[in-house]
């Protein structure tokens, strides 16, 4: 009898709670809600500005250059990382944007029966490391970059060949220092004020570009990239796709390719492309998916001095995917 004045007083208590409680709940839900894009927010830039993949390339013993033999030129802007062979006038091929000197691997012996050739990464490149803390990564730079590493070796004049950036790094010291170069040989070469593919233009979104690159440099997306710049899918062997992989692991690598991708302005190229004197080979891949053989065509419009060969069944890495070809019409073209 005594209990029976509690019971109503606590079904009283639990009444009147209920209503706050069920309203709370949708505005708790919706504070979550609210810190997700934060969170997000937060997530992209800490992995965009702070964290880094882990650098497993530096542990890569490369068995190319166990073979070639790596040379470094030290030089106030730059510790080049270069290999050399063979005697004669003297070939500089620059290591094709975003990999390493082994991207001429097919080329250096070839020429070397006549040239004395090397094989250069410049900043941003390979095994190259950059002493200067203002280097820019833009165009100007490398230019200063090709120069530097040339009186590093105490090369005056020299031939000049270069693939996709290198192409168009190449082309732009020839516009500014035709007194240097004997010879220019343009591989799939940027160089054109024209954008790139969707890929390539993302790069220039800050937090973005950050991410992508730093995401893209584990074997499997680079042996990717590899077969989608290449034809001939057979040449990209677990040997190559080390040896290109390994160097994009590099954190100052990283950096470079999306400042320079931000940076190098090809209006310049494009606009100096008729008063460019120094005889020219356009040497392009009919099926490359990157530079369109259009641009080929355009590059031939606008030179007044060059040679155009178009190669069936090459890709955007023409001297690896069609070496034998490329050969040919390099020793050819140099020879001249």
């Amino acid at each position: 009898m005594n209990d029976s004045p509690t019971t109503p007083e606590i079904t009283m208590v639990g009444l009147e709670n209920a209503p706050q409680t069920t309203a709370a709940r949708p505005a708790c839900r919706r504070r979550r809600l609210a810190a997700v894009p934060a969170l997000l927010v937060t997530a992209l830039l800490f992995g965009a500005y702070v964290w880094q993949p882990a650098e497993d390339g530096r542990a890569f013993r490369s068995p190319y250059l166990a073979q070639a033999g790596s040379r470094y030129a030290d030089t106030p802007l730059a510790r080049f990382h270069y290999v050399q062979a063979g005697s004669g006038t003297p070939v500089i091929l620059l290591s094709p944007g975003g990999t390493s000197v082994i991207g001429w691997k097919d080329q250096l012996n070839a020429l070397a029966r006549d040239h004395t050739v090397y094989v250069a990464d410049l900043p941003g490149q390979g095994y190259t490391r950059v002493k200067d803390p203002d280097f820019a990564f833009d165009l100007d730079s490398m230019v200063t970059a090709v120069g530097a590493f040339m009186d590093g070796l105490g090369v005056r004049q020299a031939a000049l060949a270069g693939n996709s950036w290198s192409g168009g790094w190449a082309l732009a010291f020839a516009q500014r220092h035709p007194d240097r170069v004997t010879k220019l040989a343009l591989l799939d070469a940027t160089g054109l004020d024209l954008p790139g593919t969707v890929m390539w233009e993302s790069l220039k979104i800050p937090v973005v570009g950050e991410l992508a690159v730093k995401l893209s440099t584990g074997r499997s997306t680079v042996r990717g990239l590899a077969e989608g710049m290449m034809v001939n899918k057979g040449r990209v062997t677990d040997q190559l796709v080390d040896e290109w992989w390994a160097p994009m692991t590099f954190h100052d690598n990283i950096r470079a390719t999306y400042l320079l991708e931000r940076r190098l302005d090809w209006a310049q190229t494009e606009r100096a492309l008729p008063a460019t004197r120094t005889p020219t080979l356009v040497l392009w891949g009919r099926q490359d998916t990157v530079q369109p053989v259009e641009r080929a065509r355009r590059f031939a419009d606008l030179l007044p001095n060059d040679q155009l060969v178009i190669l069936d069944g090459c890709g955007h890495a023409p001297q690896l995917d069609c070496p034998d070809p490329v050969n040919r019409h390099l020793r050819t073209f140099f020879a001249g």
